[in-house]
Protein backbone atom coordinates (compact mmCIF):
# COMPACT_ATOMS: atom_id res chain seq x y z
CA UNK A 1 0.00 0.00 0.00
CA UNK A 2 2.91 2.32 0.75
CA UNK A 3 4.39 1.87 -2.74
CA UNK A 4 1.02 2.72 -4.29
CA UNK A 5 0.85 5.88 -2.18
CA UNK A 6 4.43 6.78 -3.14
CA UNK A 7 3.66 6.11 -6.79
CA UNK A 8 0.61 8.38 -6.66
CA UNK A 9 2.62 11.12 -4.98
CA UNK A 10 5.36 10.81 -7.59
CA UNK A 11 2.79 10.90 -10.40
CA UNK A 12 1.12 13.94 -8.87
CA UNK A 13 4.45 15.69 -8.50
CA UNK A 14 5.36 14.94 -12.14
CA UNK A 15 1.98 16.23 -13.35
CA UNK A 16 2.44 19.39 -11.28
CA UNK A 17 5.95 19.85 -12.63
CA UNK A 18 4.73 19.36 -16.21
CA UNK A 19 1.90 21.87 -15.67
CA UNK A 20 4.31 24.44 -14.21
CA UNK A 21 6.73 23.84 -17.08
CA UNK A 22 3.93 24.26 -19.63
CA UNK A 23 2.92 27.56 -18.01
CA UNK A 24 6.54 28.74 -18.26
CA UNK A 25 6.82 27.63 -21.87
CA UNK A 26 3.57 29.39 -22.74
CA UNK A 27 5.08 32.65 -21.50
CA UNK A 28 7.78 32.55 -24.19
CA UNK A 29 7.57 34.09 -27.65
CA UNK A 30 7.55 31.48 -30.45
CA UNK A 31 10.78 30.96 -32.41
CA UNK A 32 12.98 32.75 -29.87
CA UNK A 33 15.89 31.31 -27.92
CA UNK A 34 13.92 30.81 -24.70
CA UNK A 35 11.04 29.13 -26.54
CA UNK A 36 13.45 26.86 -28.39
CA UNK A 37 15.16 25.87 -25.13
CA UNK A 38 11.84 25.25 -23.36
CA UNK A 39 10.87 22.94 -26.23
CA UNK A 40 14.26 21.24 -26.61
CA UNK A 41 14.65 20.30 -22.94
CA UNK A 42 11.66 17.87 -22.85
CA UNK A 43 12.66 16.42 -26.24
CA UNK A 44 16.19 15.72 -25.01
CA UNK A 45 14.92 14.36 -21.68
CA UNK A 46 12.50 11.98 -23.39
CA UNK A 47 15.21 10.84 -25.81
CA UNK A 48 17.57 10.04 -22.92
CA UNK A 49 14.82 8.29 -20.94
CA UNK A 50 13.74 6.36 -24.02
CA UNK A 51 17.25 5.04 -24.58
CA UNK A 52 17.70 4.25 -20.89
CA UNK A 53 14.34 2.61 -20.24
CA UNK A 54 13.49 0.77 -23.46
CA UNK A 55 15.13 -2.62 -23.90
CA UNK A 56 17.85 -2.95 -26.51
CA UNK A 57 16.10 -5.92 -28.08
CA UNK A 58 12.33 -5.92 -27.65
CA UNK A 59 10.54 -9.22 -27.72
CA UNK A 60 9.01 -9.87 -31.14
CA UNK A 61 5.24 -9.71 -31.22
CA UNK A 62 3.13 -11.47 -33.78
CA UNK A 63 1.69 -9.04 -36.31
CA UNK A 64 -1.53 -10.04 -38.10
CA UNK A 65 -1.06 -10.72 -41.80
CA UNK A 66 -1.63 -7.71 -44.02
CA UNK A 67 -0.98 -5.17 -41.25
CA UNK A 68 1.99 -3.20 -40.14
CA UNK A 69 2.41 -1.78 -36.61
CA UNK A 70 3.39 1.65 -37.96
CA UNK A 71 0.71 1.89 -40.65
CA UNK A 72 -1.60 4.23 -38.67
CA UNK A 73 1.33 6.56 -37.93
CA UNK A 74 2.43 6.54 -41.56
CA UNK A 75 -1.13 7.32 -42.64
CA UNK A 76 -1.30 10.22 -40.18
CA UNK A 77 2.03 11.63 -41.38
CA UNK A 78 0.84 11.28 -44.99
CA UNK A 79 -2.37 13.18 -44.26
CA UNK A 80 -0.50 15.97 -42.46
CA UNK A 81 2.09 16.30 -45.25
CA UNK A 82 -0.63 16.32 -47.92
CA UNK A 83 -2.59 18.98 -45.97
CA UNK A 84 0.47 21.20 -45.56
CA UNK A 85 1.51 20.87 -49.21
CA UNK A 86 -1.99 21.49 -50.54
CA UNK A 87 -2.35 24.62 -48.43
CA UNK A 88 1.14 25.84 -49.24
CA UNK A 89 0.64 25.42 -52.99
CA UNK A 90 -2.94 26.74 -53.08
CA UNK A 91 -3.36 30.11 -54.80
CA UNK A 92 -4.61 33.07 -52.81
CA UNK A 93 -3.85 34.55 -49.41
CA UNK A 94 -2.46 32.30 -46.71
CA UNK A 95 -5.37 33.11 -44.39
CA UNK A 96 -7.69 31.36 -46.84
CA UNK A 97 -5.62 28.17 -46.65
CA UNK A 98 -4.59 27.52 -43.04
CA UNK A 99 -1.64 25.29 -42.26
CA UNK A 100 -0.99 23.63 -38.92
CA UNK A 101 1.53 26.33 -38.04
CA UNK A 102 -0.98 29.11 -38.76
CA UNK A 103 -3.54 27.33 -36.58
CA UNK A 104 -0.92 27.05 -33.83
CA UNK A 105 -0.20 30.77 -34.22
CA UNK A 106 -3.85 31.46 -33.42
CA UNK A 107 -3.39 29.57 -30.13
CA UNK A 108 -0.26 31.55 -29.30
CA UNK A 109 -2.38 34.64 -28.68
CA UNK A 110 -4.10 32.91 -25.74
CA UNK A 111 -1.75 32.11 -22.86
CA UNK A 112 -3.87 29.37 -21.26
CA UNK A 113 -4.60 27.61 -24.57
CA UNK A 114 -0.91 27.64 -25.41
CA UNK A 115 -0.10 26.23 -21.96
CA UNK A 116 -2.75 23.50 -22.33
CA UNK A 117 -1.42 22.45 -25.74
CA UNK A 118 2.14 22.37 -24.40
CA UNK A 119 1.00 20.36 -21.37
CA UNK A 120 -0.84 17.90 -23.65
CA UNK A 121 2.33 17.56 -25.74
CA UNK A 122 4.35 16.76 -22.61
CA UNK A 123 1.75 14.20 -21.51
CA UNK A 124 1.73 12.56 -24.95
CA UNK A 125 5.50 12.16 -24.85
CA UNK A 126 5.38 10.70 -21.35
CA UNK A 127 2.60 8.30 -22.37
CA UNK A 128 4.54 7.05 -25.39
CA UNK A 129 7.58 6.49 -23.19
CA UNK A 130 5.56 4.72 -20.48
CA UNK A 131 3.62 2.51 -22.91
CA UNK A 132 6.77 1.55 -24.82
CA UNK A 133 8.47 0.58 -21.60
CA UNK A 134 5.50 -1.49 -20.41
CA UNK A 135 5.07 -3.31 -23.71
CA UNK A 136 8.71 -4.33 -23.97
CA UNK A 137 9.29 -5.29 -20.32
CA UNK A 138 9.46 -9.04 -19.58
Amino acid sequence: MTSLSGSRRRSGALIGLAAAYALGAAATTPFTGPADVMTAVPIALMAVLGVARWPARPRPRPVPAGTHPYLPWLALVGVVVAWELANYLAPGPRGSHPTLSSMADALDHHYLLKALVFFAWLCLGASVLRLGTQMDSP
